[in-house]
C-alpha cells in the first residue's frame, strides 16, 4: 500500500463515517481531522463505487480506499466497515462496476470478518448502491443514503447482469424498474411483496427485450413468468413446486395471471422473462 493508502486508512478511522440503517441506508457523513491528515470533504456512491473527496477538490483512488473504515449505523448502534480490497469487477471489464472486499469487527472477539457469505464462484465481494430497500422489496431512491450488497445477492446479480439502476439503455430508457424487475425474479417474488419462492442454486435463464440479456436454449428449461417492477405479470409454472405450487400462488397473488408460454412471454408490460427447469413435467415424464 502506498503511504497514501495507510494515511488515508488512519484518517478513514476516525473521519470516514456513515450514519443510517444498519448496512441498508447508509449516508456518509464526512468530518474533518486537520490532524490526521487531509480533510475529507464528501463521501458519495457513484454507480457501484465509494467516492471519497477530499476539502481541496482531490478525488482520491480507489486502490487508496484499501484499508479505510466507514462507520455505520442507524444513529444508535454503530458498527465499523473496512474496505479490504478493491477490483474492477472481471465480468464487466468495462469499469462500470467495482466489488469490495468488506469486513467488520466482530462485537465478542473483536476480530475483523467479512460482511459477505461466499458466492457461486467463492467470492466475498459487494459494493454500494444509491437508494434503499424497504421490507417489501422495493429499491427507493435516495441522493444521500446508499445499501450495501453482496455479490450473491440478487441486487449485486442484476447490476452485473447489465441492469443498472444509475444507467439508461441504448435507446433512452432508465434502466431503475429493470434492475427491480430482476430482483424480483431472481427471488421468484411472484407478488411483490419482498418474499421469495426459490432456493440458492436453482439455475434460470434470464432475458429481456432491450437485449441487454439474451435469450438461449436450456435443456429441460422451458418458460416461467414475465416480470415487471411490481413483480410476477404472469406465470406459466412455479420454479420450484415443492416451495409454491400453481394453486398455491393463486391463494396468495390472486392479481398474478396464470397462462401458457405464447401468451404470458408476449405479455406488453414485461421488462424481464425467465425460464426455469419446469419439474411437473420433468416428474411427468419420469412416471
Amino acid at each position: 500500500m502506498s503511504a497514501h493508502g495507510n494515511r488515508l486508512a488512519y484518517i478513514g478511522r476516525r473521519a470516514l463515517v456513515a450514519v443510517a440503517a444498519a448496512i441498508s441506508g447508509m449516508a456518509a457523513v464526512p468530518s474533518a481531522n486537520a490532524e490526521t491528515g487531509p480533510a475529507i470533504g464528501s463521501i458519495s456512491v457513484v454507480g457501484t463505487r465509494f467516492e471519497v473527496t477530499t476539502e481541496d477538490g482531490r478525488i482520491v483512488a480507489q486502490d487508496d480506499l484499501v484499508g479505510a473504515v466507514l462507520t455505520i449505523g442507524d444513529g444508535q448502534d454503530r458498527m465499523p466497515l473496512r474496505i479490504d480490497a478493491v477490483e474492477i469487477d472481471p465480468r464487466n471489464p468495462d469499469g462500470g462496476i467495482m466489488l469490495y472486499a468488506m469486513s467488520t469487527r466482530d462485537p465478542a472477539s473483536g476480530a475483523w470478518r467479512d460482511i459477505c457469505e461466499p458466492d457461486i464462484e467463492g467470492r466475498r465481494m459487494g459494493f454500494p448502491l444509491a437508494g434503499t430497500w424497504t421490507q417489501d422489496g422495493r429499491h427507493l431512491p435516495s441522493d444521500t443514503a446508499f445499501s450495501i450488497t453482496c455479490t450473491g445477492g440478487a441486487q449485486a446479480k442484476c447490476v452485473r447482469f447489465g441492469y443498472r439502476p444509475w444507467e439508461t439503455s441504448p435507446d433512452g430508457t432508465p434502466l431503475w424498474d429493470h434492475h427491480q424487475a430482476c430482483t424480483r425474479m431472481i427471488r421468484a417474488d411472484y407478488c411483490g411483496d419482498g418474499v421469495g419462492h426459490t432456493r440458492n442454486g436453482t439455475p434460470i435463464v434470464i432475458y429481456d427485450r432491450k437485449g441487454i440479456q439474451q435469450d438461449e436454449a436450456a435443456p429441460d428449461m422451458s418458460f416461467e413468468a414475465a416480470w415487471d417492477a411490481d413483480g410476477a405479470l404472469c406465470v406459466s409454472h412455479t420454479r420450484i413446486p415443492d416451495v409454491l405450487t400453481m394453486e398455491g400462488l393463486a391463494a396468495i397473488c390472486a392479481d398474478v395471471r396464470q397462462q401458457p408460454r405464447t401468451e404470458c412471454e408476449s405479455h406488453a408490460g414485461a421488462l424481464i422473462l425467465n425460464r426455469s427447469i419446469d419439474l411437473r413435467t420433468v416428474q411427468a415424464a419420469a412416471e
